[in-house]
């Protein structure tokens, strides 16, 4: 059973590559300068600028630009189920007792703790940890670039695009590291108290920003919170990316330390020893949700790292190389498989049987 889980998990994961669509390369050199301005902001890449929505807001969905992605992609598949949030804007989880909300199809990882087949909620392979750090690139990502760097780990970061266009040397520095760079939405809002085409530009925005500072198109995705439901995985599949998530045990609790200032990273570090008692005992790798954003986030996952280099059997990687992914952007899959088509699809084939297999 163990070795049908990673042959289905892993075909999955082929069958939607495949499916990818060609992105048009740029030829855009990293940027050398950002100016903020309202209500957008330009970049300025060896003396031309590029213009991105406010940081940290929902993108205009009245800009050309996202009007033009939303008629490009093929929604027909996106499922009608309610905005979580009465559908008004939350940049916190959904409350999961809203009976406006949950519905028997809805297929919530946030309230009902539901992980689709093509979800990535874990490493297959036993003893692989999934390293990964959402919502920077901040001004603190460099002292966790410079650790990982010298002890030769490489990581997943999911990137905000609005953290993208504050601090594009800092992504460029990752990516040229080898550390591996994914989507974590433009303004890390709760995706599904979005509208379809909101959470479109979300994402759309985050893709661009990052193609312009390392002229790669990203695969990976993590929504903010885990909040994701049918209809967002339905919305993100159709622009071409897969969920990552993480098991709720796995939830290293390092955002934790920054509203509470009380709070030690000691308590982060006895997270991690929780997991070292279980090691011996795991069936499968694992994936762990920490973040780069804040120092005390930093500081806990140097501190972590530290002790987590020294258990035997451990191999700490990134998300797309536990699972056997060494081509994790679109130009790469797409320079290996010339013969990919479809143009806007960016599906999965599902059967019923591979359900059973992420359970």
């Amino acid at each position: 059973m163990y070795q049908l889980y990673i042959t289905i998990k892993l075909l999955i994961l082929l069958v939607f590559l495949s499916n990818i669509s060609g992105h048009a390369r740029s030829q855009s050199l990293p940027p050398t300068q950002v100016i903020d301005s309202s209500p957008s902001v330009t970049i300025t890449f060896n003396g031309r600028n590029l213009i991105y929505p406010a940081l940290d807001k929902i993108p205009d969905l009245n800009d050309p630009v996202v009007k033009q992605w939303v008629k490009e992609l093929d929604l027909s598949k996106v499922p009608n189920l309610p905005m979580s949030n009465g559908g008004q804007v939350s940049y916190d989880q959904p409350n999961c007792e809203s009976e406006t909300y949950m519905k028997s199809d809805q297929g919530s990882w946030t309230c009902q703790k539901h992980a689709a087949p093509d979800d990535i909620v874990t490493c297959p392979k036993v003893g692989h940890w999934g390293l990964t750090y959402d919502d920077g690139p901040s001004k603190f990502t460099p002292k966790l670039l410079d650790y990982l760097n010298k002890k030769n780990l490489k990581a997943t970061f999911f990137v905000t695009g609005s953290r993208v266009v504050s601090n594009p040397l800092t992504l460029k520095a990752a990516y040229e590291s080898g550390h591996h760079i994914a989507v974590h939405t433009w303004s890390h809002p709760a995706l599904t108290s979005l509208s379809n085409e909101s959470v479109v530009a979300e994402l759309k925005w985050t893709i661009k920003a990052i193609h312009d500072v390392i002229n790669m198109t990203p695969i990976y995705f993590r929504p903010p919170y885990g909040d994701t439901d049918n209809r967002i995985r339905a919305i993100s599949k159709a622009v071409g990316l897969i969920t990552t998530l993480w098991l709720p045990e796995f939830d290293s609790q390092d955002w934790s330390l920054v509203p509470d200032p009380k709070k030690s990273v000691d308590a982060i570090v006895q997270t991690f020893n929780s997991w070292m008692e279980n090691f011996p005992k795991m069936t499968t790798g694992f994936i762990v949700l920490q973040h780069d954003l804040y120092p005390q986030t930093v500081d806990a996952a140097i501190n972590i790292i530290d002790k987590a280099i020294k258990v035997r059997g451990l191999n700490i990687t990134t998300v797309a190389r536990c699972l056997g992914d060494l081509k994790p952007y679109v130009e790469l899959f797409n320079n290996s498989n010339s013969s990919s088509g479809n143009k806007n699809s960016a599906a999965y084939n599902h059967s019923p049987s591979m359900t059973l297999m992420i359970m």
